[in-house]
């Protein structure tokens, strides 16, 4: 196992006040409100990840992207332009995450330190031990390491969010996919074979025959839930031209950031609790549909037993305990305390019942076992009730 450089421990601290351990929050110097920081005059600016932020929070970089945050990085660099940013942002991540830097190229070596830190470059571009002087330099500047890593992780490292298949339990078989331009911007979304066309720079999408609203949890006030990184949830509804409309709970994320739940438990020490919202529709025998909502849901990973436990109190319906066993999709689901109207209602004598569960771990470095995020999807239908519900965690 590689050994963590111990520089790389304030990561720890720093990464709590910084959105839980994912690169959300980014400011001058990679800072996330620390006060008593130079601010950077050449902030980087990325106008596609800002229109994408008004429809979900993930991290979404392409080649373009990258190659813009490098060459401002690089702004006073003298050592000459790089043959390849992309090879240079790589050199970058590996410098500050501490990985083995023993095969980088020497072209791609010197840029990459003056992107982690100018101060870096100056203090071991002309040393005899690279490696060793980076590490001293690491130690002796860990703070500003650390909030470098967070940075770098949020503008430098390729992830293609036209990647992901975001699912849903109403409709199975169908996923949601987004479409990107050569900028990295998104400016589409596909489900079950249909294209819609972006809105502007809104989470609004349309056709001839209809329009699709994406509605990340993240992004909805009410639910106060922090940014993810590697995954999203939420629902989007889908009006066609007659005016029907279809409200569809959706999760999913990166799949290499994606952390197996056997991996956790062997990495972890005790339980993990991770909190953050539900949301969701519940169906009744009539068609009706009612929407409900908790912004205080959590989930909790067993140490011992490898469950999931996912809690939600619903102010409109049930509080609910859906427990899952690991490496499984069915789970036992718990219902108390209804505070709905009674068309919405189980029979009395309906406390329990069997649930189909389906979670994601995701992280910013998945080869630890350490989750960051986790989303998901429940689906209860039974007794008239039909309840399908997404949710996503820090």
């Amino acid at each position: 196992m590689r050994k963590i450089p111990y520089y790389l421990v304030f990561l720890g601290l720093l990464t709590a006040c910084s959105d839980g351990g994912t690169p959300t929050c980014v400011g001058p110097n990679g800072a996330c409100g620390f006060g008593g920081l130079t601010p950077d005059p050449n902030r980087f600016i990325d106008p596609a990840a800002n229109s994408n932020k008004q429809v979900t929070m993930m991290i979404s970089l392409n080649e373009a992207q990258i190659t813009a945050y490098i060459k401002n990085k690089l702004a006073g660099y003298t050592g000459g332009t790089p043959e390849n940013y992309l090879n240079v942002a790589q050199a970058a991540l590996d410098i500050a995450s501490g990985e083995d830097i023993s095969n980088i190229p020497e072209e791609s070596m010197a840029p990459a330190m003056y992107v982690v830190s100018p101060n870096l470059f100056a203090s071991c571009g002309g040393a005899a031990d690279v490696s060793t002087c980076i590490s001293d330099w690491g130690a002796a500047n860990s703070k500003l390491l650390a909030q470098r890593l967070v940075e770098l992780r949020a503008r430098a490292d390729e992830l293609n969010i036209a990647e992901v298949d975001f699912s849903n339990t109403i409709e199975p078989d169908s996923v949601l996919t987004f479409s990107v331009d050569e900028n990295g911007k998104i400016i589409g979304v596909t489900v079950d074979g249909v294209s819609y066309d972006r809105n502007g720079n809104t989470n609004s999408f349309s056709n001839a025959d209809g329009t699709l609203v994406y509605k990340s949890g993240t992004l909805d006030p009410s639910l106060e839930m922090t940014g993810l990184s590697y995954s999203d949830f939420g629902v989007y509804t889908i009006t066609d031209s007659s005016g029907v409309n279809k409200v569809i709970p959706f999760a999913g994320g990166y799949t290499s950031q994606k952390i197996a739940e056997n991996d956790i438990q062997t990495a972890i020490n005790t339980d993990v609790k991770f909190s953050g919202a539900a949301l969701g529709v519940v169906t009744n025998s009539d068609n009706e549909q009612l929407n409900i909502a908790d912004n205080r849901a959590s989930l909790l990973f067993s140490k011992d037993t490898g469950q999931t436990t996912l809690s939600a109190s619903f102010d409109n319906w049930y509080d609910i305990s859906v427990v899952k066993d690991m490496n499984d999709t069915t789970a036992n689901i718990n219902f108390s305390d209804y505070t709905g109207t009674d068309n919405y209602k189980l029979p009395d004598d309906v406390a329990s019942g069997t649930a189909s569960m389906d979670v994601g771990y995701y992280g910013a470095t998945p080869e630890t076992g350490i989750p960051t995020e986790a989303t998901g999807l429940v689906n209860y239908s039974g007794n008239g009730i039909n309840m399908d519900v997404s949710f996503g965690v820090k």
